[in-house]
């Protein structure tokens, strides 16, 4: 399942890509602390979570033919982008809208990943396919929660995690080859 040259690095980038919501909740009760708004951590994962309503308007404004590679570098650079914000010493309210950003990009980014994994592995192999997806992503939350608490919760490792996933991606971005029957 593993043998196309691409699929290594995009399961890598969804390492990446789940480091960026593992270090979330990390980072809402450290900023949290340092606003002493307590009610911060709580609700910036659900405000990242409310976000995640955009994957529903972009399955409906989704083309119907496969998603291209270049689709996948495009959402890649739009979610590393909306990480960029949230670097700034910013108010309560500010950054739980600003959350919002990659919250609403998050599933469209990882439904085109998974269209892109399925369409790189070998016939028969799309179930396997995806447990290598979920355990990709479970890795990238777990790495994510634990390198959040040393750098005092910044929002750098969401931003840093998300650039690294968006580099990985653009090694997918030549158009995979037809599978020999």
């Amino acid at each position: 399942m593993l043998r196309p040259p691409a699929l290594r690095p995009l399961l890598l980038s969804l390492v990446f890509l789940g480091a960026t919501v593992g270090a979330l909740d990390v980072a809402g009760i450290a900023v949290a602390q340092r606003q002493d708004a307590s009610w911060l951590a709580g609700a910036l994962p659900a405000t990242f979570a409310a976000g995640l309503l955009g994957g529903i308007l972009s399955a409906r404004l989704q083309p119907t033919t496969a998603p291209k590679p270049r689709h996948l570098l495009l959402l890649g650079a739009q979610f590393t982008t909306a990480w960029i914000p949230l670097l700034a010493p910013l108010p309560a309210p500010a950054i739980l809208a600003l959350a919002m950003l990659p919250g609403a990009l998050f599933v469209p980014l990882l439904t085109v990943a998974g269209l892109t994994v399925t369409a790189l592995t070998p016939p028969g192999t799309s179930t396997e396919a995806v447990g290598w997806m979920s355990s990709a992503i479970r890795l990238g939350l777990a790495g994510g929660t634990a390198l959040v608490g040393p750098l005092d919760g910044h929002f750098t490792l969401p931003l840093t995690a998300a650039a690294c996933a968006l580099l990985l991606s653009a090694a997918t971005s030549p158009a995979p080859a037809p599978h020999a029957a």
